[in-house]
């Protein structure tokens, strides 16, 4: 073929005009996916403040974080004022898990009229097929001061401080080796000593603990009827937890006792006896008590908790710091005395002490 022939040669195109283009798709799409990503980001932080951390339903599943756990532990303080009859402070540590609980007591009773204070500091354990183990650890101290507001009250007040001392001293060494097996000792009352209404709702409550359908069942129950209304939301931090002031209301708990009733938790109780009823209570008034909560943040976990009641007969207030799904040992006494029989021997001692004194 002669070369005049020959066809025109063609330019190479290749791609090399087609990479700008491909360049601007790729940084269009980062850009697009760049802007999900920020609004997914902004979402997610909505979501946090707006709904997860929304007062109501931080206490809310506060509450049901509450009923669902299976263990915890608080510390804290009640003082009940009884107006003109005394005033009792108490010191409480106390954890529960699987059904067992135990608690550390130190108590101080005040009576009116009555100078001196009633020391107590105790130890409490509920095993978990109802029995429930005590003991007293300061009990020489604590008989001690009973004695002298026995010899105070009897006399009229008119013994003289020596005279008080004298009395208690001599009944203390009469009543020596009641007294040193009464302290640091487990003392035990079994379910059958109680009641048959204890020990069914002991049963019950074992139910309960258990089964995890029944707990949600009574969460979502509350959940439904939310007795609790936020007042304050401005409270100081306490335990690692933002705080509450709630405010109840009467109508729901009413809605809210009337469910129960029908629901596998309330039927179980309500075989117990009337005391165990769970009937809606027209002298509730749970919407003129002052109660706070401090919930985690994060968890929703409640964190500590305080209530001030006040009526005609006494005020109450409690305050706790609380670790829920954290617990200690609960060791169950092997071994411990009846505590029916323990306290007739010790008054049988007592009677007989009491008379030998007298002679002196």
């Amino acid at each position: 073929m002669d070369q005049g022939n020959q066809p025109a040669p063609q330019p190479q195109y290749n791609s090399v005009p087609m990479q700008p283009k491909k360049k601007k798709t790729g940084l269009i799409i980062g850009i697009v996916l760049g802007v999900i990503a920020l609004i997914a980001i902004i979402s997610a932080v909505l979501v946090y403040f707006l709904w997860w951390q929304n007062p109501e339903k931080m206490v809310t599943d506060a509450v049901s974080n509450a009923i669902m756990a299976k263990k915890m532990n608080a510390d804290g303080k009640v003082v009940i004022d009884m107006r003109d009859q005394g005033k009792i402070e108490l010191n409480v540590k106390t954890a529960t898990e699987s059904g067992k609980s135990k608690a550390n007591i130190d108590a101080k009773l005040n009576i009116k009229g009555v100078e001196k204070s009633i020391p107590l500091d105790g130890d409490m354990v509920l095993g978990d097929d109802g029995t429930i183990y005590v003991k007293i650890n300061n009990f020489k101290d604590l008989y001690g001061t009973l004695l002298e507001i026995v010899m105070e009250s009897s006399s009229g007040g008119k013994a003289s401080r020596a005279q008080i001392e004298t009395y208690r001293d001599q009944t203390l060494r009469k009543m020596s080796s009641e007294i040193d097996k009464m302290s640091n000792t487990w003392m035990k009352v079994s379910p059958d000593e109680i009641g048959s209404e204890y020990k069914c709702g002991i049963n019950a409550l074992k139910k309960i603990q258990s089964d995890e359908s029944v707990r949600k069942e009574v969460a979502q129950l509350y959940q439904k009827n939310s007795f609790f209304t936020i007042k304050d939301s401005k409270i100081s931090d306490r335990n690692g937890g933002h705080g509450f002031e709630l405010k109840g209301d009467n109508s729901k708990l009413s809605k809210f006792n009337d469910e129960f009733k029908n629901s596998s938790a309330g039927k179980a109780l309500s075989k117990c006896g009337k005391s165990n009823s769970y009937k809606s209570s027209e002298s509730s008034s749970i919407d003129t008590a002052s109660l706070k909560v401090w919930v985690d943040r994060s968890s929703h976990e409640l964190k500590a908790v305080e209530l001030k009641g006040n009526d005609k007969k006494a005020s109450v207030e409690i305050s706790f710091d609380i670790n829920m799904n954290k617990s200690e040992e609960i060791k169950v006494p092997s071994s411990a005395e009846s505590l029916k029989e323990f306290i007739e021997g010790f008054m049988e001692g007592y009677s007989s002490g009491l008379s030998s004194t007298s002679t002196r």
